[in-house]
């Protein structure tokens, strides 16, 4: 079984550490999304009009030297004048696989996605035939008009589309809980599960698995309480819909690289052939990634 990770966050540098870490955890390729911290979103420029335009030189650099090893994601945003150009862009580059955006980071773009306002980001995407990641945390019931308006496009819900976890917040700061850092919620929402759950109906939208274990507060090792909400997942989607990823870079909880893969790889609950869609076979049929 090839092990490919669906998301993982690294840059400036890191690329032999990050390719020794794979090689001691059987990991064969990674999805990347460069992330240089939360300070800046970056790297990247801000554009006149404000909008930060994201660039991926480590991820440019890595993909190069080792092209069976790592290929990346790109961050576009709405309000970027060029964000046309560069979804074209991106599917003409090699070993970029796909666009992301993230409208649920702030209030603003949260509005404008449940008005319409991705409707041509979403077109150019189809147009070119790249997939499009989607984070929309605890926001997925905004999703059914775009999935049925572009039923030809790939999409694909990060974060197991889940409220994120308690302490951690990206919406604008409209409250003292957020002002200082923290969600209005206190704890994971699980109930909120069964909006994403609805979702499998849609032939054209994948899940991935990732923070979970942050979304549905189970904090220890090996997550065994994860198991229910996974089956249910996997009853909604079917494995070939669902992508494991670490989230290794940028994931708040603590939990190591190879925790994160060992709980579904040594999972007894899961059939050979779940986990070889889960852990690798997913990402790379839904992204044509041969």
């Amino acid at each position: 079984m090839e092990i490919t990770d669906s998301q993982i966050h690294f840059g400036p540098g890191g690329i032999e550490e990050t390719l020794a870490a794979m090689d001691a955890l059987g990991i064969k390729a990674v999805l990347a999304d460069e992330f240089w911290g939360l300070a800046n979103w970056g790297p990247g420029y801000t554009l006149a009009n404000g909008v930060l335009r994201v660039t991926t030189p480590t991820l440019e650099l890595a993909a190069a030297q080792y092209p069976d090893r790592f290929s990346y994601v790109r961050r576009v945003e709405r309000l970027d004048p060029e964000v046309e150009s560069l979804i074209r862009m991106t599917a003409d580059t090699p070993n970029a696989r796909a666009i992301r955006i993230l409208p649920s980071l702030t209030a603003e773009e949260l509005e404008a996605f449940e008005g319409g306002g991705y409707n041509q980001i979403f077109e150019t995407a189809h147009s070119v035939g790249l997939p499009v990641f989607v984070y929309i945390a605890g926001h997925v019931e905004l999703m059914p008009p775009y999935l049925e308006k572009f039923p030809d496009l790939q999409f694909i819900v990060d974060h197991c589309g889940m409220p994120m976890e308690a302490g951690i917040s990206f919406l604008d700061e409209e409250t003292p809980d957020q002002a200082a850092g923290l969600n209005d919620h206190q704890g994971p929402d699980v109930a909120y599960f069964d909006q994403v759950l609805k979702l499998g109906t849609y032939p054209n939208v994948a899940l991935k698995w990732s923070h979970a274990q942050g979304m549905f507060g189970v904090l220890n090792y090996p997550f065994t309480d994860l198991m229910p909400y996974l089956r249910q997942a996997l009853d909604a989607f079917g494995a070939e819909r669902i992508m494991w990823a670490s989230d290794n870079g940028g994931n708040q909880t603590g939990e190591s690289w190879a925790e994160l893969l060992f709980y579904i790889r040594d999972a007894t609950d899961l059939t050979d052939s779940e986990k070889t869609w889960l852990l690798g076979k997913t990402v790379r049929t839904l992204l044509n990634w041969n």
